[in-house]
């Protein structure tokens, strides 16, 4: 897991990554449900064989699409030198999860850091 001085280290980072991972998300989600939109089209057109192989072929892709959704950041951001550090984090912690226990706690850990930013310094509670 990721530790939170690790997050704060890369905080914009990782919130740009988060980012990303959602739109790829978005995507292949969208991807999907065409794939499932073709596989209705195929049936009604009496190709029952076709129609059966593509909705498959959807519902396989869409187990995927997290773990899918995840690589594809990581690969915008692997040319990255500036996000190599972070990178190497991400890795370590997908060596130890799966990938949507990592972006899960990826997603609350920027969820926190946005509303602290939105709260302001002076609303901090003490510490002790």
């Amino acid at each position: 897991m990721i530790s939170a001085e690790e997050f704060a280290a890369h905080r914009e980072g990782f919130q740009a990554f988060v980012a990303t991972v959602h739109r790829f998300a978005a995507l292949l989600f969208v991807l999907t449900f065409i794939g499932y939109g073709a596989a209705v089209w195929a049936w009604f057109q009496g190709t029952s064989w076709t129609a059966l192989i593509v909705a498959t072929l959807s519902y396989l892709f869409f187990r995927q699409f997290r773990r899918l959704s995840v690589n594809l950041a990581h690969l915008r951001y692997a040319s990255r030198p500036e996000h190599q550090a972070m990178l190497n984090l991400l890795d370590r912690a997908l060596e130890q999860d799966k990938p949507h226990v990592v972006l899960s706690q990826l997603e609350s850990m920027v969820h926190d850091a946005r509303r602290r930013a939105a709260r302001g310094p002076s609303e901090e509670p003490p510490e002790g």
